[in-house]
């Protein structure tokens, strides 16, 4: 699905996920866009080289996703039930990671 893309395995609430790892602009960038659905327990790791504080959106992607971010440390700063569509998603606080997996994972 991802080719060129890197695949890890994360442990979420007790859950084994496979992620793809988006860890330079343009993967970032194109994010899931386009998808049209995910297994379950698989979604996408976006990595940034410094802690940022910009906001997200779900322009062109076509299912539901739990967006959640993180700080360097691993630490969640917050998470998000996200809609096709919305925009503005963010924390108030830098993060440097975002994990992205389908809500009925």
């Amino acid at each position: 699905m991802f080719k060129g893309y890197r695949k890890i395995k994360q442990l979420i609430k007790g859950k084994t996920y496979h992620l793809w790892v988006a860890d330079n602009e343009k993967k970032r960038r194109q994010g899931l866009k386009g998808i049209k659905s995910l297994t379950p327990r698989t979604g996408m790791l976006f990595i940034y080289d410094n802690e940022v504080n910009t906001t997200f959106t779900m322009k062109d992607v076509n299912i539901p996703l739990k967006i959640i971010f993180l700080d360097r440390y691993m630490n969640i700063i917050d998470n998000f039930n996200c809609k096709p569509g919305q925009t503005g998603i963010g924390p108030n606080k830098p993060f440097k990671y975002v994990i992205e997996i389908p809500i009925k994972s």
